[in-house]
């Protein structure tokens, strides 16, 4: 038994595919095109990006499906992997110094990763990533932050290590979605992991929106209004997509 993504919440599957979508590892998802024969969009990377609860979860689905249903092949994958999920309970114990040990992790797991996206991009199939790099820089450069005397020492030993493990997008749909938005769609009572804290999500959206400004790691973004619909959102970025 191994677990998939595939309506967004993790389920279990006996392992061959589900619904058409074959499994390639426990957190890729393989749509195989019907009809034989290339499109211009072959071996394409596209990656989505933005804060918790912003969408980008569902509108990834969605992309990969309407991508599916074109007879296209399209692989959907995610960040962090499986390999970094157990690892992922120190969160809680960890001082604001050892940040680094958690960036180590994250850069780690993506090591692993991007073998399995660069084998799929060499067998010319458009690979569909749900958080990639911008997702480091933003959360764990929140804590990283702070180590360094000015702003333009955190951007440039960021970008310079982070792209250590690096496979450039071409493109990243962000979905331009605030803290203050974060907490009008998060209405819970429980306990928010501290990923999901909104004073932390604000700092972390700063970081983002000043990368995305810079142009880092892609080489070329999608803005998304944070307030759209999911259907406007799905048809914006459809669009941009068949245009690459």
């Amino acid at each position: 038994m191994i677990q998939i993504k595939a309506t967004g919440n993790w389920r279990r599957d006996p392992g061959k595919n589900h619904h058409g979508f074959w499994l390639l590892s426990p957190n890729i998802i393989y749509g195989k095109a019907m009809m034989i024969g290339r499109n211009r969009m072959e071996g394409k990377f596209i990656v989505l990006e933005g804060i918790d609860k912003s969408g980008k979860t569902t509108l990834s689905q969605s992309i990969f499906s309407k991508l599916v249903a074109m007879n296209m092949d399209v692989v959907l994958t995610h960040e962090p992997t499986e390999h970094i999920d157990e690892g992922l309970g120190i969160l809680n114990n960890l001082d604001k110094d050892e940040y680094l040990i958690l960036t180590a992790m994250f850069l780690r797991d993506r090591l692993w990763h991007n073998r399995i996206i660069e084998d799929n991009l060499k067998r010319k199939r458009i690979v569909i990533c749900d958080r990639y790099t911008l997702s480091t820089m933003a959360y764990q450069g929140v804590f990283l932050k702070e180590l360094f005397h000015d702003t333009e020492s955190f951007y440039s030993w960021m970008t310079s290590t982070l792209s250590l493990s690096h496979i450039q997008p071409d493109l990243t749909i962000f979905i331009d979605f605030n803290s203050d938005m974060f907490r009008e769609r998060f209405n819970s009572s429980g306990k928010l992991k501290i990923f999901e804290k909104a004073d932390y999500l604000k700092s972390v959206y700063e970081i983002y929106k000043e990368s995305v400004r810079r142009g880092l790691f892609s080489k070329e973004f999608l803005i998304i209004p944070g307030n759209s619909s999911m259907e406007k959102t799905l048809e914006l970025s459809f669009k941009k997509i068949m245009e690459l």
